[in-house]
């Protein structure tokens, strides 16, 4: 129980400060343990960080391999190119947006991004390796004819794209969905999914006049 609750004061301290502006006295007062605890359990701040990220981390891999797999397992559904970035694009957005917990891991991604404490690669190789493997095999699937390459920048753009709408919610936030269409997340994925599937076949097209 201890290690849970220094994790879930540190991440809404991370969150809310920045790992620099944040110290471990404001986690041991948010989390009520002594700097022993933290110690025991994470050695450090930096640890600490890293343990946060990769709860995280963790979750959102999990969901976006698991809903490929289970969209290529299911003999129910058409294995079209437009049901596979339909789920893609929604399993990547929907840690984001959920309530609360969601916001949070926006401000550490926004946070991280802008002045990282990382340790090096840790996103390649536990979140975007692994996803990205199990995307290329539902892609050339669906289009075997895609080379290797081409199915993994595919994938970068559409990621690219996803990104983009992630952080417009933040940028835009409040302001009026009908003058910015961005801010319409149906509309947006909806809009992704068309231009990126689109885009795939335009490419295919192109390969073999």
């Amino acid at each position: 129980r201890t290690r849970e609750q220094i994790l879930c004061a540190a991440e809404e301290l991370f969150a809310e400060k920045g790992f620099s502006h944040t110290s471990i006295r404001d986690i041991t007062e948010k989390a009520e343990c002594n700097l022993a605890a933290v110690n025991y359990y994470f050695h450090g701040k930096e640890n600490l960080y890293t343990e946060v990220f990769r709860l995280h981390m963790s979750t959102v891999r999990d969901l976006r391999i698991n809903a490929v797999r289970n969209f290529l397992s299911d003999s129910s559904d058409p294995k079209t190119l437009e049901a596979l970035l339909q789920i893609f694009a929604t399993t990547f957005l929907e840690p984001f947006l959920k309530k609360g917990s969601g916001q949070k891991l926006m401000e550490l991604m926004m946070r991280e991004r802008y002045d990282s404490h990382l340790p090096p690669h840790m996103f390649v190789e536990e979140i975007i390796q692994p996803t990205k493997t199990v995307m290329k095999e539902a892609l050339s699937q669906i289009h075997p004819e895609l080379t290797d390459t081409a199915a993994e920048l595919c994938i970068h753009s559409i990621v690219g794209q996803l990104f983009h709408i992630m952080q417009a919610q933040e940028l835009f936030k409040g302001m009026d969905k009908t003058s910015l269409p961005v801010l319409d997340l149906p509309k947006a994925v909806e809009h992704i999914v068309k231009f990126s599937a689109g885009g795939i076949r335009q490419y295919l097209k192109k390969k073999t006049e």
